[in-house]
């Protein structure tokens, strides 16, 4: 492993949430925490009630850390060479205590991070609903992200 994927993979938990936050308030300002805490409360109902996902379900007894799930979204950010710098000067960053508290919410972050791949929403009854926009194959960084916030929002996993 080479490049960003190396420095990504050396991030402890902590630092892989920053790091996603930070590259994700490159581009625009994160919601603030409340919004965050709703859209995480959203992904957790659509993903405890949804039937759609469970192509991408790891039959495994391990669930999925915060920071697993931060370092599978940036690997697949990675992908896109316009972000590589944001990710790299954010990990840069990580260590620094003077940026913002990664108590950021990751499964919010996900979907932010996400949002032209997956759909997150809530039908006249209320509910919610996760929707992907595309097929990803389970062994795509997109598959592995999925498989990563499922094992770590599934019930049970926490």
């Amino acid at each position: 492993m080479t490049g960003p994927a190396a420095a990504i993979s050396e991030l402890t938990d902590q630092q892989a949430i920053r790091v996603l936050a930070l590259t994700l308030d490159h581009a625009a300002p994160l919601p603030d925490a409340a919004t965050l805490r709703d859209l995480d409360t959203a992904l957790r109902q659509a993903i405890t009630t949804g039937p759609a996902l469970t192509d991408y379900a790891d039959p495994g007894p391990e669930q999925a850390s915060p920071g697993d799930l931060a370092r599978a979204t940036l690997l697949h950010l990675a992908a896109q060479p316009v972000l590589i710098p944001v990710i790299t000067r954010a990990v840069g960053m990580a260590g620094d205590d003077t940026t913002r508290d990664p108590t950021l919410l990751v499964g919010a972050l996900v979907v932010l991070a996400l949002q032209t791949e997956i759909k997150l929403t809530r039908n006249q009854a209320g509910k919610w609903a996760l929707t992907l926009h595309k097929h990803a194959a389970k062994d795509s960084t997109l598959g592995q992200v999925i498989t990563k916030l499922l094992a770590a929002y599934w019930p049970g996993s926490r």
